[in-house]
C-alpha cells in the first residue's frame, strides 16, 4: 500500500508521488490497449456481454491475489460504501456500451474518444459541483466536442454511428472518474478493484442468462484470457495513478493512450485514420491539456492567495 493511500486525502504530492503516479498513468494506458486489443478480437465473434462476463470471470482471481497481498480484504466496509459501489456500476455500464460498439469502429478512433473523459469531468465539477469553469475552459470543452465529431466522421470513410455508443461511455467514466477522486484516501486501491471486478461482471450476467450463448474455440478463449488478464491490471494501475500524484499533473498523460491504440490498430488491423480523425485527435488532445493546464493555474492561485492572506499579521502581532 502506497503513503499516499495510507495518508488520506491532500492538495499537495510530493514530486517522487507525482512521478509515479505519471508512470502508473502511462502504464496503465499501455495495458488497456493491449486489453483492448484482445477484447476487440473476441467481441467479433461473441456477444459483449459474454464477452464481459467471461473475461472478468478471467481477471477475478488476479484482482483477488491482488486484495490479498495488499490488504484489500482488510477493508469491509468499502463493500457496501456507496461511493465505491456506484463508481463500480458506471465502470460496468460504460464497459458494455464500449464492447458493444468494438467490432464495428477503429479501435483507436474508440480510444481518442474517451480521451473526452477529462473534459465531460470539467464540465461535470462545474454543473454538479458548482466549480467555477471560466469562458476558456468552456470553449476548451465546446472545442474538444468538435474534436469529437471530426473523429467519428459521420459523413467521411471511417464514420460510424457506434461510435455513439463509446461516447456514452466517456460520459459514464466521467462520472466514474468523479467519484473516484472522492474516494476515502484509507482505502486501499485492492480494495476498489476487486469490488469493481465483481460488480462490472454482474452488471454483463443478465445478458448472458437472457442471450443465446455462443461457444468459441481456443483462439476465442486466449483472446479471452489475454483480455481479463490485462484489464484487471490495467484497472489496478489506472486507479493507483489517479489516487497517487496530484491528478492536474498525471491525468494529462492518459493522452498516450491514442499512441498504443494506433499502434495495436495498425498493427492487427491495419487501421490508419483520415485527415479529418487525425485532426480531431489533435483537438481532442489539445482542449485536455488545456483544460488541465488551466485547472493547474487556478489551483497555484489558490494556494499562493491561501499563502498571502496567512503571511499577513494578526491584532496579536502573529503570522
Amino acid at each position: 500500500m502506497n503513503d499516499a493511500i495510507r495518508r488520506g486525502p491532500r492538495s499537495v504530492f510530493l514530486a517522487t508521488e507525482n512521478l509515479r503516479g505519471i508512470l502508473l498513468m502511462i502504464a496503465a494506458r499501455i495495458v488497456f490497449a493491449g486489453s483492448d486489443t484482445f477484447t476487440k478480437l473476441a467481441s467479433t465473434d461473441l456477444p459483449a456481454s459474454e464477452v464481459v462476463f467471461l473475461r472478468n470471470i478471467v481477471s477475478l482471481p488476479i484482482v483477488i491475489m491482488l486484495a490479498w497481498r495488499l490488504g484489500g480484504f482488510a477493508h469491509w466496509r468499502a463493500y457496501r460504501d456507496p461511493v465505491i459501489v456506484t463508481r463500480s456500476v458506471l465502470e460496468g455500464t460504460g464497459t458494455l456500451a464500449f464492447v458493444a460498439a468494438l467490432p464495428f469502429v477503429m479501435l483507436g478512433q474508440s480510444t481518442v474518444i474517451l480521451l473526452t473523459v477529462p473534459i465531460i469531468l470539467v464540465a461535470l465539477s462545474a454543473l454538479i459541483y458548482r466549480e467555477a469553469v471560466g469562458w476558456r475552459r468552456w470553449t476548451a470543452i465546446f472545442v474538444g466536442f468538435i474534436g469529437v465529431i471530426m473523429v467519428a466522421g459521420p459523413f467521411g470513410e471511417h464514420g460510424s454511428y457506434y461510435l455513439l455508443l463509446t461516447q456514452f461511455t466517456a460520459l459514464a467514466w466521467a462520472f466514474r472518474d468523479l467519484l473516484t477522486s472522492r474516494i476515502v484516501g484509507r482505502i486501499p486501491t485492492s480494495a476498489v478493484t476487486l469490488i469493481n471486478t465483481i460488480i462490472v461482471g454482474f452488471l454483463a450476467l443478465p445478458g448472458v442468462l437472457f442471450q443465446d450463448w455462443r461457444g468459441f474455440g481456443g483462439q476465442e478463449a486466449l483472446y479471452l484470457l489475454g483480455s481479463g488478464g490485462l484489464v484487471a491490471i490495467s484497472n489496478f494501475l489506472y486507479i493507483d495513478a489517479l489516487r497517487t500524484g496530484a491528478i492536474a499533473v498525471v491525468a494529462p498523460f492518459r493522452y498516450t493512450a491514442a499512441i498504443w491504440a494506433s499502434i495495436a490498430g495498425f498493427l492487427v488491423w491495419g487501421d490508419i485514420p483520415d485527415w479529418m480523425g487525425v485532426a480531431g485527435t489533435l483537438l481532442i488532445i489539445g482542449s485536455g491539456l488545456y483544460t488541465f493546464y488551466r485547472e493547474f493555474e487556478l489551483a497555484r492561485a489558490r494556494r499562493l492567495a491561501v499563502s498571502e492572506l496567512g503571511s499577513i499579521p494578526t491584532h496579536h502581532g502573529r503570522a
